[in-house]
């Protein structure tokens, strides 16, 4: 099969640079308070059910059903995608999320003590509505912003916004539902789906009224079989596979581990730490990153595994200072990392093939981030509780991982550290002759 070349030119319908570029960033904003309301719910809700049962399954039980509703949805907008006008896909999704987080408010108000089973179908639908959008809006980028140094910026704001989500999510929604209660967070998601339906509205460009032709709709050679055989494509999905596991499965851990280790004090300043992190991270990014993006991932990789392993020490959790820093750090390399990687999968086909090329991508990403749902609460609850109560282990290993009721979770932090460097390594090699 012959490849198509890397690098594609501006198409000759395009608009003006000004015009696309303020396109792109209504969507961007769009997408960001549309992402960051889900997940701040998601958490809340899953926190919520973690607060009446203590344990740890029923708070994965959310993570893992939006996961799979985002799974069972993605063939079909890989094959479809591209055939709907996107500024009609856009409006629509946004809409079934806003519909589906408000009834879900309105159930908690009418039945205060509603069963998380009665629940989760409303969570499912909202995810595929919110895989619709993440969708539409990535493989829009080079269509709106095809100059390199520009596409180079966008994708490190499209990637920012995972990053300050993963940063920011899981200590927002925690604070909230501690705060305003779960009705109030599961409004203010809503409210974040109207805001971002008022940015696709404002986002006028004639590429969005019209659908972006795809070249192989039914025969496309961007199968999962095809992408995990290449040799270009296959080191960037297992490395992206990983880094999706790792993050998915501090997402759950980390606030846990705050909640039963440190105390839940510890969030709203987590929150603050994180975010001024996240910044420094998309300026180091949008700076100097984007022209090394191999480089500043292999840093990135390698700082916040170093930090993930530092969590499974019980001396870190007392020294308050590397506890901040390590942080401040992590959250700092998440945006530089995950848009060096949403640049290498842009680099893999054109503009037309995108949404296929992407869809598979997520399928292998949001599968990682599934199994690590399911299977946090399991290495916690099932593998290292009973462990680390175990008594015959030696002093000085007690000594050095703690005991309590979070060092489960800290532990369990510390493993996903390693396996993120041994990812990096693993696939490094295939990723740089790529």
């Amino acid at each position: 099969m012959e490849r198509t070349p890397r690098h594609h030119s501006r198409p000759a319908e395009a608009p003006g640079p000004g015009s696309s570029d303020r396109a792109f960033r209504w969507l961007w904003l769009g997408q960001l308070v549309s992402n960051l309301g889900t997940q701040c719910s998601l958490y809340g809700l899953g926190l919520w059910s973690f607060a009446r049962q203590g344990q740890l399954i029923d708070f994965a039980a959310v993570a893992f059903v939006v996961q799979l509703s985002k799974l069972v949805v993605l063939p079909l907008l890989g094959r479809r995608l591209g055939q709907w006008p996107r500024r009609r896909v856009l409006v629509v999704a946004n809409a079934v999320g806003a519909l589906c987080t408000l009834t879900l408010a309105a159930l908690l108000l009418l039945w205060g003590q509603t069963q998380l089973l009665v629940l989760l179908p409303l969570l499912a639908l909202a995810a595929m509505a919110e895989a619709a959008l993440v969708l539409s809006v990535a493989s829009l980028i080079p269509v709106l912003v095809p100059e390199p140094a520009a596409l180079a910026r966008a994708n490190g704001l499209l990637a920012s916004a995972d990053g300050l989500v993963l940063s920011a999510a899981p200590f927002a929604g925690s604070w909230l539902v501690a705060t305003m209660g779960l009705h109030g967070v599961l409004l203010v998601d809503g409210c974040s789906f109207l805001i971002a339906m008022a940015c696709v509205l404002g986002a006028w460009t004639p590429q969005l009224t019209r659908a972006v032709p795809v070249a192989l709709p039914s025969g496309s050679p961007w199968r999962l079989r095809q992408v995990l055989r290449g040799k270009t494509m296959r080191p960037v999905a297992l490395l992206g596979a990983a880094m999706a596991l790792v993050y998915a499965s501090t997402e759950v851990l980390f606030p846990a581990w705050v909640i039963a280790g440190p105390g839940r004090d510890r969030l709203g300043w987590a929150l603050l730490v994180g975010a001024a992190g996240y910044l420094v991270g998309l300026q180091l990014w949008s700076r100097w990153g984007w022209r090394r993006p191999a480089g500043g991932l292999a840093l990135s990789l390698i700082l916040q595994s170093l930090i993930l392993m530092g969590a499974g020490l019980v001396v870190f959790q007392h020294w308050l200072a590397f506890w901040y820093g390590g942080l401040m750090v992590f959250s700092l390399a998440l945006p530089v990392a995950l848009a060096a990687l949403q640049s290498r999968w842009q680099q893999l086909a054109p503009p037309t093939e995108l949404p296929a090329l992407l869809a598979q991508r997520y399928r292998l990403e949001w599968g990682a981030r599934l199994v690590a749902f399911a299977g946090s609460a399991a290495l916690v609850d099932g593998v290292l509780r009973p462990a680390l109560a175990w008594p015959h282990w030696p002093q000085w290993l007690i000594a050095s991982l703690g005991q309590g009721p979070g060092r489960p979770l800290a532990v369990g932090l510390g493993a996903m550290g390693w396996v993120l460097l041994l990812a990096m390594l693993s696939q490094w090699r295939g990723w740089v002759r790529a």
